[in-house]
């Protein structure tokens, strides 16, 4: 189970995956969670990513909707927007 903590932890690493970078691509943002070793419940939202490009704030969004879409914001939590 995920917690605060780590939707933190996640939010973090997508601040890092965007310096420097206005849009970045499903399979770099799988490649780069993937290497960070998320949680496999975190891990599966990223999996679960339609294809395209995304912007920091639009991910953000994405992965929240997925979160609350399947009624798991008590047990994985909410990732902090920008």
């Amino acid at each position: 189970m995920t917690g605060k903590k780590e939707t933190e932890h996640v939010k973090e690493l997508i601040d890092a995956l965007y310096t420097g970078q206005e849009r970045l691509s499903r399979l770099e943002i799988n490649e780069r969670m993937t290497a960070a070793d998320l949680p496999a419940d975190l891990m599966a939202y990223f999996d679960r990513l339609p294809d395209g490009d995304y912007e920091q704030e639009e991910l953000v969004e994405t992965l929240n909707q997925m979160i609350l879409d399947r009624g798991e914001e008590r047990a994985v939590g909410q990732i902090p927007e920008i």
